[in-house]
């Protein structure tokens, strides 16, 4: 079983979007390349899941089909599901702040974030590396 770790943001300005980085300590699976490099162990998800490289903002900044989130106030409990190898992407606590369930309430989405690196301050050298992705997730606040 794979521990999937999620960290809320929230992105400045006045309509700031809710964001969700997800991480996991296992980085790589059991599958390597023909030169013998680790295969990240989410390849697949991204693919299947119609994952878009962060810079591709056009790719990812329009609702992701057959995705869907939820997040429960009460207990700040996220549930996030999508397309094939990412049925159930996430449930589970989410650590969020005021703010961010703020943002979650008005835009109604989520933007997901995900990269093969163990904590979100290194999301920027994915993003740089050209291995970060994104996707915008329809979000249900209750």
């Amino acid at each position: 079983m794979i521990t999937m770790y999620a960290w809320p943001s929230t992105a400045d300005g006045p309509d700031a979007l809710p964001m969700v980085h997800f991480t996991t300590d296992e980085q790589a699976g059991g599958e390597v390349t023909p030169d013998g490099t680790p295969v990240w162990l989410f390849d697949t998800a991204i693919r299947e899941g119609g994952w878009s490289q962060f810079a591709d903002f056009e790719g990812w900044s329009t609702p992701a089909p057959q995705w869907r989130a939820l997040y429960r106030r009460e207990d700040d409990f996220l549930a996030v599901t999508g397309p094939g190898a990412c049925e159930g992407w996430y449930e589970g606590t989410l650590g969020a702040d005021a703010d961010w369930v703020a943002a979650a309430a008005t835009q109604q989405s989520v933007v997901l974030l995900a990269a093969p690196v163990q904590h979100p301050s290194l999301y920027g050298y994915a993003v740089e590396a050209g291995a970060a992705f994104a996707l915008l997730v329809p979000l249900l606040v209750v």
